[in-house]
């Protein structure tokens, strides 16, 4: 995605409908085809994180405590923000991708994955934007894509030959999130996502990750210091023609 350094409310421009060119007869005259633009607000919600060490684990410890936390809040924080970045609701929350994505394709038959579905998940997206697609499946859908082969019993999934490359389904990278949901959830559900994700998605980050030790705060309850971290953040489709949606087959 596109990460944006903000330090208030951000207005980002949606392209609704792109337009398009036409051909032109020798001195003829231009009509004019126009870009049809929406406005949506990149805001900040905040995520946070608190724990409680006791005093005396952090005087018998034998290992650094303080960076210890940092790395769990690093890891709280980080999974937070990618559930809502796939799938969250837009209320005290970013908007994940697949509410402002496009739907794409269905499958043809209920919880089952088929390469002509894929295929077809895969050409629901313009030419332009679906050579620097990535798609995004969640673990359990991507094991069972992994099975699958073409009429020559070719595999469509293609391994990394390199380490830090991501793996590829028909030509493009795959990546996977627990955040996404199954065919199995439910009829209907929103279970694959594919789209040029630095030209579909936005993400406003607001200053950061800060990291407190609150020593006095919980000493007298407690016993314990207190270690708290927060990210402001927000998240939301800008291009929605740039990405699409696979859901589940209705029944």
């Amino acid at each position: 995605s596109t990460v944006v350094n903000t330090t208030s409310d951000r207005t980002i421009s949606v392209v609704d409908t792109v337009g398009e060119a036409a051909w032109l007869a020798e001195s003829g005259a231009y009509q004019p085809v126009d870009t049809a633009f929406s406005q949506t607000s990149l805001s900040a919600f905040k995520a946070s994180t608190l724990m409680l060490i006791s005093e005396e684990l952090l005087v018998d410890s034998v290992f650094n405590l303080t960076e210890f936390v940092s790395q769990i809040f690093g890891r709280r924080l980080g999974e937070l923000e990618e559930a809502a970045m796939i799938a969250g609701s837009g209320s005290g929350q970013p908007t994940g991708a697949v509410e402002g994505a496009q739907t794409g394709h269905t499958l043809a038959t209920i919880n089952t994955w088929t390469a002509d579905d894929l295929l077809d998940f895969q050409y629901s997206l313009k030419r332009q934007y679906r050579r620097n697609g990535s798609f995004i499946f969640n673990d359990a859908s991507i094991k069972d894509i992994r099975k699958l082969q073409d009429a020559n019993d070719h595999w469509i999934w293609q391994p990394s030959m390199r380490d830090g490359e991501p793996d590829r389904l028909l030509g493009n990278p795959i990546y996977s999130s627990y955040d996404m949901a199954v065919p199995s959830d439910d009829p209907s559900s929103k279970c694959g996502l594919f789209g040029d994700f630095r030209m579909a998605y936005y993400i406003a980050d607001r200053g950061g990750t800060s990291f407190q030790r609150l020593n006095e705060l919980y000493a007298v309850s407690a016993g314990a210091v207190g270690f708290r971290a927060y990210r402001r953040v927000d998240g939301k489709v800008v291009l929605p023609e740039a990405m699409k949606v696979l859901l589940n087959a209705a029944s």
